[in-house]
């Protein structure tokens, strides 16, 4: 465990430190209105809201996603001072073992504002483990691009660590810029999280899960 500890942190060095162009890569969580991982569960609907008080070209964004069946999930969303719709569709044809070493495998395709595209595809693999009730470690890894100009790839990771499933720190690469917080499980039904957009941009984010069925 501690050798896995370990290399966690250095992945997060090592992510927290890559520099490239100026703007968001295809799978920015702000832009996309998505982060990788773990797809919601069916019947549940996630209602949530960022704020960058000092944000370049979105101050804020409102999203709302919903867990349609065990291997699909769709969100929909608005930019605010961009003044733009965006949306999202993931799909998990691969489920993960939890108890074994299998990740899933995880598809999807989401707006996002980065070059002359408003839209993403991409594909990733996530896999979590838990350590003991007091700590949790979730890695994602995979590849995306933009519609329609497919010449082009960019490279997906992301790393979350949970301590007593309350108090989470992560970090997340886009393809281009790094992306890290630090998440506070204020009940079963209510987060709060800050972050540095682009390791610079502070912001606010409040994430609301409600079981609609």
């Amino acid at each position: 465990m501690k050798t896995k500890f370990v290399l966690a942190l250095l992945l997060v060095c090592l992510m927290a430190s890559i520099s490239a162009a100026q703007e968001c890569g295809p799978s920015c969580p702000v832009c996309s209105g998505s982060q990788g991982g773990a797809l919601l569960a069916t019947g549940s609907l996630l209602a949530s809201g960022i704020y960058i008080p000092e944000g370049e070209e979105e101050t804020g964004v409102v999203n709302l996603r919903y867990g349609v069946f065990s291997w699909l999930d769709i969100g929909a969303g608005y930019t605010v001072e961009a003044e733009k719709p965006i949306w999202s569709l993931r799909l998990q044809p691969i489920s993960e073992n939890e108890k074994g070493w299998r990740p899933a495998f995880i598809v999807g395709t989401g707006s996002v504002q980065t070059g002359n595209s408003d839209q993403s595809v991409f594909a990733q693999l996530t896999k979590g483990w838990e350590f003991s009730e007091f700590f949790a470690l979730r890695l994602s890894g995979g590849i995306a691009s933009l519609i329609p100009d497919f010449k082009r790839g960019y490279g997906l990771a992301g790393i979350t660590m949970t301590v007593t499933e309350r108090f989470s720190s992560f970090a997340s690469y886009d393809g281009r810029k790094t992306h890290l917080g630090l998440s506070w499980v204020v009940t079963d039904w209510m987060t709060i999280s800050g972050l540095l957009i682009e390791s610079k941009e502070p912001a606010l984010s409040f994430t609301y899960r409600l079981n609609v069925f």
